[in-house]
């Protein structure tokens, strides 16, 4: 894994900032995310799976996600995507949000802020329009981040 985080470091253009894959892992324990929601607590929603504030101490916060398809019929080129079917395999390790995840990241715990949507068709790595835009064919993710410039543009951010 460390030579997975050096080659990370490389693609970034920044070779000499750390990577630890371990530590990245740990911190996202239930018992690490709790303590640093607790100690940053801004945009988080008072319910689970609802809205957090919108603008909280002088920050906006906006989170939209995806959850996994898993009908071939309608993942296009997602069939070929040997991540995709990873992020597949993953999300039957979620207990809490099983059928509610992008393969790395359940649904409602995504949530953060104004919830733009959080059921849109895709994995985690779709989100990016990764890997080569092999995605579903219903959906663009270059189009729902053109669509959160305009929503921050008409907020005058």
């Amino acid at each position: 894994m460390s030579a997975f985080g050096v080659f990370v470091s490389l693609l970034s253009g920044k070779p000499f900032l750390p990577q630890d894959f371990m530590e990245s892992i740990d911190a996202l324990t239930t018992e690490n995310v709790a303590k640093f929601n607790t100690k940053y607590p801004q945009g988080l929603p008072e319910t689970w799976g609802g809205e957090g504030k919108e603008f909280d101490n002088g920050v906006y916060y906006y989170s939209w996600g995806g959850v996994l398809g898993y009908n071939p019929l309608i993942e296009g080129l997602n069939n070929l995507d040997p991540l995709h079917h990873s992020l597949v395999a993953l999300s039957l390790l979620f207990t809490k949000e099983r059928n509610q995840n992008d393969g790395l990241v359940g649904r409602y715990s995504m949530h953060l802020g104004k919830v733009i949507r959080s059921d849109y068709q895709l994995d985690h790595v779709d989100a990016i329009n990764q890997t080569a835009g092999m995605v579903s064919k219903d959906i663009d993710p270059v189009q729902l981040f053109v669509n959160q410039i305009e929503l921050l543009k008409s907020k005058g951010l």
